[in-house]
């Protein structure tokens, strides 16, 4: 086990960052975070300004444990810059649109983006579709559980890495449809038989947010809602802008958008340039908690 603190030189809310959806092997027990990300267990809490990290591994996605927690965190973006660039932007709206958009950014001015894992992503947010997060998370325990070389003891408990590419394309149909995984079972079987190699991801990274979409949603099970989140919560294109029913809610109550995933995803991406990802997990955070309608009050 490894375990180290720091104190971080940027602000960071880890319930914000960790349980805002973006994320989804992440439980907190007590004081620590506890989750699993692709072949690392961390443990994480933050107190008196400080994080403390327990890791399984002295790497986490291919970077030393210690600066690699900090680019998983997002500890690198400037929220200072995000959110006064957030405000400006909002300028040119009427009153309600500032007035719902300024007490968002406010509370989630600890929240971060993270930079996760990209087949991790795919797969997670292909189960995402018409999903809950604790279902979400229950298959993606599961599907990793299905691989008892994948185990992990740690700290006293038992937890399982995200499976390889290569472990994906040995799993069966079976399989899948024993772990409750439905209708969306036929698109990771495809994606599973159709990419050659892990790298495929990583050839994505040149590509503009655009072109990075284009090639995501040429898969099934893909579309403009499930590429942007790859494209935000993987690749760490922070204008990218996912459309969910809570985003499609906001949008139409106080900006009067509706329609399409796209029509709405262009109007975040093009109206809140270059850090629509983090104007839409503010509102994200902010609607979902508080469960809202049509009263934004």
């Amino acid at each position: 086990m490894i375990e180290f603190s720091f104190r971080p030189e940027k602000p960071i809310d880890l319930d914000s960052t960790l349980d805002c959806g973006q994320t989804f092997r992440w439980v907190k027990d007590g004081e620590w975070w506890k989750g699993v990300v692709r072949d690392t267990v961390l443990f994480i809490k933050k107190s008196l300004g400080e994080i403390t990290v327990k890791s399984s591994s002295n790497s986490l996605l291919g970077r030393e444990i210690s600066t690699g927690i900090i680019h998983y965190l997002g500890l690198e973006d400037d929220l200072d810059e995000i959110h006064s660039t957030l405000r400006r932007r909002l300028s040119k709206f009427d009153e309600e649109a500032r007035f719902i958009s300024e007490k968002a950014i406010s509370e989630a001015n600890g929240l971060r983006i993270l930079r996760q894992d990209p087949f991790e992503m795919v797969v997670e947010y292909i189960l995402s579709t018409r999903n809950s997060i604790p279902m979400i998370r229950w298959m993606s325990d599961s599907l990793s559980a299905a691989f008892p070389e994948n185990r992990v003891d740690f700290c006293g408990e038992t937890f399982y890495k995200f499976p390889t590419l290569g472990q994906a394309k040995l799993i069966s149909e079976e399989l899948l449809t024993n772990l409750k995984i439905g209708f969306r079972v036929p698109w990771l079987m495809k994606l599973f038989s159709r990419i050659d190699q892990e790298s495929y991801f990583s050839q994505l990274i040149p590509l503009t947010v655009e072109e990075k979409l284009e090639e995501l949603t040429r898969h099934d099970g893909i579309g403009y809602k499930v590429g942007s989140c790859v494209v935000l919560f993987a690749y760490g294109e922070l204008n990218a802008f996912p459309v969910d029913i809570w985003i499609s809610r906001v949008m139409k109550d106080i900006y009067g958008i509706e329609g399409s995933t796209k029509k709405i995803m262009q109007f975040g991406m093009n109206s809140f340039f270059p850090y629509g990802g983090y104007y839409q997990e503010a509102l994200f955070r902010y609607y979902r908690t508080r469960k809202l309608g049509r009263n934004l009050n």
